[in-house]
């Protein structure tokens, strides 16, 4: 009964009637003609540029990778400009004759239902008859549903005008009535007549409400009602779709190349406004990415600063030359991609009895000067670790040479020896190297704390504790 084409495969008698009504409104040609309007390409407008608006507004300033950022925004505008591209091709193409628009219109032979490029044709050879209900919504006017019964089956279309359903509604019943021979059934006169006519006539009955006197058709734009077919094809869409693949390209293109300069400002001003104890880690984070280039030696001198700063107020060790280490190690850290000093502690020859201690006395030692040298220089600036033995995992390798190594034993006379070696690298020879010792505490583990002590005075001097946080009690 009913059949879909795209508004391109009809043949071109049928697409120039169904235009002419279009532009017409169904004036000059023997059917109803009903107008639907349509706000989905307003909407669609509205939406694309609110999808646009809102990419932007998400990804500026590009913080993120790029590439990502660029195929991030190439979709939101693709997407968005799609929507406004496909309205206005709406509007444009209203007028032309690929795109049928939007409305109901019929004659005695057909009932046409538009939907932009679609049509739903509906033959009518066989009405029975046409009823109509019209729906409100609290009281005002919706649309009015039409519901044909066409031989044994039935057809229900909807029409948002009130006065073009009901003139509708005579219309397909008027054309009913002729087609099976007026009251009784035997006027073959009305049978008879041709297309143009029985809808001229019922057009007259619909918008009078009486039967003309004459059977003629009068003031017709066309020879005669078409006969829709199927001829033609619908374009492929290949064109549309490689010129829509290369906007696609040219605008991912545009925005990699506006994003990366940006996003170098975007994320070294986010770095300059950290706080003071956030800044080295990031600045060296942005040192680290090789696609940063805009504020690398301002990011450098930045790092810098802070490390000098460091020296300076912290490294205040008693001992010339084990201050000058201390010096060399943290400063060598400026341009390294990590903050990491590898602290090695060895105790070499442990008291006699002793022996099976020694490794919690290196591991309480190494923890003690890493936790002083951290909270005194910044923990921020410097990372203590320990070189892990490959061959036993989990412990120290003694065998390697930390950039910061200790080690001491305890002589036969009760002194304790230690050797502390200072490197900027742990492949390169030592900067400084400082052999002390000191007398036995007796138990060789406040032996190896007052060790520890002497050390940390030597290098830093004072140290300076992390500050405490106090959590308040109870939820806040």
């Amino acid at each position: 009964m009913s059949e879909k084409y795209h508004f391109e495969e009809l043949d071109g008698e049928t697409r120039e009637y169904l235009l002419l009504a279009r532009d017409k409104k169904g004036k000059g040609l023997p059917g109803i003609y009903s107008g639907e309007t349509t706000y989905l390409p307003l909407v669609g407008l509205i939406v694309g540029v609110v999808v646009m608006i809102a990419t932007l507004i998400l990804t500026f300033p590009p913080t993120d990778q790029p590439v990502r950022e660029a195929m991030l925004q190439t979709a939101g505008f693709m997407l968005g400009g799609w929507m406004v591209v496909a309205a206005l091709r709406v509007w444009a193409s209203g007028k032309s004759g690929k795109y049928a628009g939007h409305f109901v219109y019929t004659d005695p032979d057909y009932l046409y239902e538009a939907n932009g490029t679609t049509i739903e044709v509906t033959d009518l050879y066989d009405l029975r008859e046409a009823k109509a209900v019209q729906n409100f919504n609290e009281g005002k006017y919706q649309n009015t549903a039409i519901t044909l019964k066409v031989g044994k089956e039935r057809k229900t279309f909807q029409v948002h005008d009130e006065e073009r359903g009901r003139r509708m509604t005579v219309y397909l019943n008027a054309v009913s009535y002729m087609r099976d021979g007026g009251e009784d059934g035997r006027d073959d006169e009305l049978r008879k007549l041709a297309p143009e006519v029985m809808g001229s006539v019922a057009k007259q009955v619909a918008r009078t409400g009486e039967f003309p006197r004459n059977l003629t058709a009068d003031d017709l734009e066309v020879n005669r009602v078409p006969h829709p077919k199927r001829e033609g094809r619908p374009s492929t869409g290949l064109l549309p779709m490689a010129v829509t693949l290369v906007i696609g390209v040219l605008v991912f293109v545009a925005f990699w190349a506006v994003n990366r300069p940006l996003r170098d400002e975007a994320v070294f001003a986010r770095v300059k406004s950290l706080n003071a104890k956030d800044q080295p880690p990031a600045l060296r984070l942005y040192l680290a990415n090789p696609a940063f280039t805009g504020h690398r030696a301002e990011a450098q001198k930045m790092l810098d600063g802070y490390y000098d700063r460091s020296v300076q107020n912290n490294i205040q060790g008693s001992d010339p030359q084990m201050k000058q280490g201390m010096t060399d190690v943290i400063s060598a850290l400026k341009t390294k991609p990590q903050p990491v000093v590898s602290l090695i502690t060895v105790e070499v020859v442990a008291p006699p009895g002793q022996e099976l201690a020694s490794q919690s006395r290196e591991e309480s030692v190494r923890k003690a000067l890493a936790d002083k040298w951290g909270s005194t220089i910044g923990d921020e600036l410097v990372v203590f670790a320990a070189p892990e033995d490959p061959e036993k995992p989990g412990q120290v390798d003694k065998s390697a040479k930390g950039m910061i190594d200790v080690r001491w034993k305890y002589a036969p006379d009760g002194q304790v020896e230690y050797v502390v070696e200072f490197r900027i690298s742990p492949d390169e020879q030592p900067t400084v190297t400082k052999k002390g010792t000191m007398a036995n505490a007796g138990d060789p583990n406040q032996t190896a704390d007052k060790m520890m002590n002497q050390i940390l005075q030597e290098t830093i001097g004072q140290v300076r504790d992390r500050p405490i946080i106090i959590v308040p009690a109870g939820d806040f």
